[in-house]
């Protein structure tokens, strides 16, 4: 690769924060975007260099693997700034920081992976400093909806989004599309679409944990993700009571999480008497997972907004089916009807109809892990190194 790439050798990533079990103050992001950039990361520093700049932590250099994480832990001089917030002295601490990478890696890109104040900072430091960047855009939340609490992630994205021929990376066509939407100035050339990828792993059944959960002729569907509005997963506890008997008796839904909504999803399953179908496990890290895919048959994804979620691009990786709505921002990314189950329509009833229909359909799951080969994280790696090479006319 190196061969091949030749003169552009030099990736400054930049996170808020990323997730990464070999470092304490990374443990504890399991969210999909923490996961992709620290693995995209990492696969790109297989054959370039890769450097990651994390804004959230104030941090000394570091070889994580194939990744050098930046030197933020720089001496700074704090007189004269003490009448300023915490979170303007981190935001002064990490763009002097930025500069000083920018001075001593002199990355051929930079590719900035969250928003935030930090990102439009550093981002007016590479114009003023000419210094090429790309944005890659996991989620975009549509201007007018903030799903109880987005308000101030909408106003970074506008402002970012807003930025002079901004080169923008989309995880998916349906993120490309939204933005395009809301911003129809900027330019269908300057935005890229690289699905994300995965080098998840399917492992064997995990007896006791089926055990746990399956008596015989038990399916099993995970819905994956952070307990939050955004998710929607209390949408599947209505859906649920408009099954058939036969399927709701036979089926089990485990929710796997970090709860961010104070109980109300496990409230909504308590009150609808359902805590024997509907389980609630909590946040689980990546290895964890490999067993509940193990044991499960499907994957429900009924978020309101989504990039392309490594969810669902875990458990295709696995062979399980999985069910979308046919409006989500990856549907046009994972379009084939013997992979995904899509639900028509946003209501309770569509959403219980979809689930009725993955129930019901033999599955090829040989088929669904042969489909999922395209969302490898080496593919999905190749492709940004071509989009930088284009970026830098090299």
């Amino acid at each position: 690769m190196r061969d091949f790439w030749e003169d552009v050798v030099k990736i400054l990533s930049v996170a808020w924060a990323i997730n990464d079990s070999r470092l304490r103050e990374f443990t504890h992001n399991v969210t999909g975007a923490g996961i992709v950039i620290r693995n995209l990361a990492e696969e790109l520093g297989k054959n370039i260099d890769s450097y990651l700049f994390v804004g959230k932590y104030i941090l000394p250099e570091t070889k994580l693997g194939h990744i050098t994480l930046v030197k933020t832990d720089y001496e700074f001089e704090r007189s004269g700034i003490d009448d300023l917030s915490e979170n303007e002295i981190h935001l002064q601490r990490m763009t002097r920081a930025f500069i000083r990478a920018l001075e001593t890696i002199k990355p051929d890109v930079v590719n900035f992976h969250s928003s935030g104040d930090l990102t439009l900072r550093c981002m007016k430091v590479c114009i003023e400093k000419s210094v090429s960047y790309v944005f890659t855009e996991h989620l975009f939340i549509e201007l007018d909806q903030t799903y109880g609490s987005y308000e101030r992630y909408v106003e970074w994205e506008k402002s970012i989004l807003k930025t002079p021929d901004l080169k923008i990376i989309a995880v998916s066509t349906g993120v490309k599309k939204k933005i395009l939407q809301a911003f129809p100035s900027l330019l269908q050339t300057n935005i890229k679409v690289i699905p994300n990828g995965t080098d998840f792993e399917k492992i064997p059944e995990d007896i006791v944990l089926k055990s746990r959960y399956c008596t015989e002729n038990t399916k099993v569907l995970l819905c994956v993700g952070t307990i939050m509005v955004r998710k929607n997963q209390r949408q599947i506890v209505k859906a649920f009571q408009l099954l058939p008997e036969a399927v709701k008796n036979t089926l089990k839904i485990v929710f796997c999480g970090k709860d961010t909504m104070k109980g109300a999803l496990q409230n909504d399953i308590a009150e609808a008497g359902l805590e024997d179908c509907l389980i609630c496990v909590g946040a689980i890290d990546s290895n964890e997972m490999k067993k509940y895919y193990s044991i499960a048959d499907g994957l429900i994804m009924p978020s309101l907004a989504e990039g392309l979620s490594i969810a669902s691009l875990e458990a295709i990786s696995c062979g399980l089916p999985i069910i979308i709505f046919s409006d989500s921002e990856y549907a046009d990314d994972l379009s084939d009807n013997r992979v995904v189950c899509f639900a028509q329509e946003r209501t309770d009833f569509g959403l219980a109809k979809a689930i009725e229909d993955w129930y019901d359909r033999e599955w090829d799951r040989d088929y669904i892990i042969d489909y999922a080969k395209f969302f490898t994280l080496e593919r999905m790696a190749n492709d940004y190194i071509e989009y930088y090479k284009e970026i830098c006319g090299k």
